[in-house]
């Protein structure tokens, strides 16, 4: 599989997951080194923030859908792949939620794909990603 096809599994893999609510499927496309940046009030959060949020997102019935556009991938290394994209995150009122992401995949040593780094990008960075005239 080229880079591009590693990045469309992996998001198709999220969506899927987390559309069927499967915990351990889709906390298995993060990695436990993972740290998300741009959150408010926080310098990151890792996985157990993540898998925290995942749980009670799964819990409550917070989110109905997930889907991402796609945006620019880059081959980083022979392990690690970076693409920007758009998350679209449908919660339970219908509402729709638009992030602008810069991710970070990386081949663990289990040979499986996982996000090591999310960023959420401000408008700034996101204009300058390309991403603003996408939405």
């Amino acid at each position: 599989m080229n880079a591009g096809e590693i990045v469309q599994a992996w998001a198709l893999a999220c969506c899927q997951t987390l559309e069927t609510q499967d915990i351990e499927g889709h906390m298995n496309l993060i990695s436990k080194q993972i740290k998300v940046f741009g959150l408010a009030d926080f310098d990151f959060v890792d996985y157990n923030f993540w898998q925290n949020q995942v749980q009670e997102q799964f819990a409550n019935g917070l989110v109905t859908s997930l889907r991402y556009y796609l945006h620019s991938v880059r081959t980083d290394s022979e392990n690690q792949i970076s693409f920007t994209a758009i998350e679209y995150l449908t919660d339970k009122d219908g509402r729709e939620h638009e992030n602008p992401l810069l991710v970070v995949l990386s081949k663990e040593p289990d040979g499986v794909w996982r996000a090591t780094e999310e960023k959420i990008l401000t408008e700034d960075q996101a204009r300058a990603a390309g991403l603003s005239r996408l939405h």
